[in-house]
């Protein structure tokens, strides 16, 4: 083993994806300190076009790695009306939770109903935090009081979980008129679902984001149909 193989540093997930990618470690330029390589890395490595070997044979046109997404993206509008009577009805009772963790369960039993869209990450949720993520590995026995405790844990904690595999990154915005039409995935993420309140609160704008090339675009609709019904339906995520 030479030298440069003992001294490369390669995050473990990074070295998952490039081994499922076949691409050498020597190949790639690492962004993260010290010249560690990460997910982000081997997602936006792209090959080398080979030299001509004959000035009379014309250049091809160049291809596009088989590494790079196929961006599709699926939005639908949310009535809140239901799920806030219930936050309030809980609240008055001593129970308070957020739309952060019903988002969160909604997500998971997305997953249990479509585990086909979950093949490349595992049924694991990335909650999108100020510049960073924490990962929640989504399972149905876990209750919503638990997965509060849990996501208040993690605004508390500065842990950044970027590099930890998830299939689907979430994004709360603030309450606004304005909505975004179109958001990138995050590198490692091959769904993100970004959800915009509106000011009055009783809809939201949810968009979600996928590379084709890991989820199936009919699979991502249905997924995403799921989610819907089950927010404008939340007793059921009670459950």
């Amino acid at each position: 083993m030479n030298i440069a193989q003992i001294r490369l540093a390669v995050s473990p997930y990074a070295r998952r994806l490039a081994r499922e990618r076949s691409l050498p470690l020597e190949t790639l330029r690492g962004s993260g300190p010290g010249g560690r390589i990460l997910a982000a890395d081997v997602q936006a490595f792209v090959p080398v076009a080979a030299p001509l070997v004959s000035p009379n044979v014309a250049a091809p046109a160049a291809a596009l790695s088989p590494t790079a997404p196929r961006i599709a993206a699926f939005a639908t509008s949310v009535a809140l009306g239901a799920l806030q009577d219930l936050l309030a009805a809980l609240e008055r009772s001593g129970h308070v939770l957020a739309i952060d963790d019903v988002l969160l369960r909604a997500a998971g039993r997305a997953f249990v109903a479509m585990p086909q869209a979950a093949r490349s990450g595992g049924a694991s949720v990335a909650l999108e935090l100020a510049g960073r993520q924490t990962v929640f590995a989504m399972t149905p026995e876990t209750p919503l009081t638990s997965l509060r405790a849990m996501r208040l844990a993690a605004l508390a904690d500065s842990r950044d979980e970027t590099e930890t595999p998830a299939t689907l990154s979430l994004r709360l915005l603030s309450a606004s008129d304005i909505r975004p039409v179109m958001t990138p995935l995050l590198p490692g993420r091959a769904m993100r679902l970004t959800v915009s309140p509106d000011t009055p609160g009783d809809h939201a704008e949810c968009l979600l984001t996928i590379d084709a090339a890991s989820v199936d675009e009919a699979t991502a609709a249905a997924w995403l149909a799921t989610l819907k019904s089950a927010i404008e339906q939340p007793l059921r995520l009670f459950v």
